[in-house]
């Protein structure tokens, strides 16, 4: 296995397989409806909806940037709908799902001898672009969990 193969490999893990940080993202959102996904603590803060849009904007963004390209998808960034319902919360799972596939197919495909290459994004190599999506990652998952928590005890 290669070390762009590697790098996938932990994609997928943190997607829905053996997470080295103990749950991955499937787990860490299962039981999350319409509801509590765009529920909100206050102005200041994101929901766990915005946040999973965050995640798929970044996503996004690297893909574009593994392509040599210092840009942003066509979509706005921390996005939840005016009027949030189950099938628009479904749909944003599936896009999840489809960007899942999209960066794991993506970062395979990507030269493993490019990964100490420069990245658009200056001081960066894209070997600190992937892996540093997967610590972005991680750390939006653990929001996310905080707010399913904080929102199921506040409901008891």
């Amino acid at each position: 296995m290669n070390e762009s193969e590697k790098i996938a490999a932990l994609f997928e893990a943190f997607y829905d397989g053996e997470c080295w940080i103990g749950l991955n993202f499937k787990q860490a959102i299962k039981g999350v409806d319409e509801k509590l996904a765009a529920r909100k603590k206050g102005d200041a803060f994101n929901s766990i909806w915005q946040l999973v849009n965050h995640i798929i904007y970044w996503r996004k963004t690297v893909m574009i940037r593994l392509q040599g390209v210092l840009g942003n998808p066509p979509m706005p960034d921390f996005y939840q709908p005016d009027q949030p319902d189950k099938q628009s919360w479904k749909e944003t799972l599936n896009h999840f799902e489809e960007v899942q596939k999209e960066l794991v197919k993506t970062i395979r495909s990507f030269p493993s001898a490019h990964l100490d290459n420069a990245s658009p994004m200056k001081g960066q190599t894209n070997y600190q672009l992937l892996i540093g999506c997967l610590q972005h990652d991680g750390y939006h998952m653990g929001q996310i969990i905080l707010l399913k928590k904080e929102n199921a005890s506040s409901e008891c």
